[in-house]
């Protein structure tokens, strides 16, 4: 059985291992890499810009080299309208993985299923297939499991006994080395007079950061410059 992942692009930047950046959350990691001995189930919780995707999508592409059979499924961009078709095609790859070797499988921004009763239903079927092949399944959340109301009974018992891990918030420091390594892998740096002034006068959340930096990347192009303090206040008004 070949080896079945779909990850998003963030133009050149790709989630990876190596450059999450683990803050305070070494203990999640040290989970991840435990060994393990038939099925694993993992909870993961944070605030949308806390890397819980980035995490997941990182860890379901290192597994898909490592040869296991993986599939993400990004829940968030769903569009209720078409749910129930949107959910079954991406219900059924996440099933043809658990055929394969090791499987895995991800599910991001689970809440996007919550309520809909075909969904629930796909999840729990997905769950029973890992569970019966000893493979591992990583669901994440803006909270823990207990807050969670699924319609499913059944449901509700087995995310809640999920190992459970509440992502930690970057701190300036380690939000300092998301962007530097983002510069990075558009081929250029970011000074210390420009992360400083940014990171004490800008937004704190990692999202609009992020975000930034891709307008920021634009500007340097279009008007063949360096990323200065001055430009940056240009261009993000701060």
């Amino acid at each position: 059985m070949s080896t079945q992942i779909t990850l998003p692009i963030d133009g050149a930047y790709q989630p990876t291992l190596d450059n999450f950046v683990i803050g305070e959350n070494a203990e999640l990691m040290a989970a991840l890499q435990a060994p393990r001995n038939g099925f694993r189930g993992i909870w993961l919780s944070g605030a949308p810009s806390s890397g819980r995707s980035h995490l997941l999508q990182a860890y379901g592409e290192h597994a898909a080299q490592q040869g296991r059979a993986a599939c993400y499924v990004p829940c968030a961009s769903l569009n209720t309208t078409a749910l129930p078709a949107l959910w079954t095609e991406r219900e059924q790859r996440a099933l043809a993985v658990t055929q394969g070797q090791d499987p895995l499988v991800l599910i991001d921004d689970v809440a996007g299923l919550r309520g809909h009763k075909h969904c629930e239903e796909g999840l729990m079927l997905i769950y029973q297939q890992l569970l019966a092949a000893g493979g591992e399944m990583l669901v994440s959340h803006a909270t823990s499991a207990l807050a969670v109301e699924f319609a499913l009974p059944d449901l509700n018992s087995r995310m809640r006994g999920f190992e459970h891990f509440a992502m930690i918030p970057l701190s300036d420091g380690d939000k300092a080395r998301v962007l530097t390594d983002r510069a990075h892998a558009k081929g250029y740096d970011l000074t210390d007079a420009v992360l400083e002034y940014w990171l004490r006068r800008g937004p704190r959340d990692l999202t609009t950061l992020v975000a930034d930096l891709q307008r920021l990347d634009q500007a340097t192009l279009q008007r063949q410059r360096l990323l200065t303090v001055p430009l940056l206040k240009e261009v993000l008004g701060y």
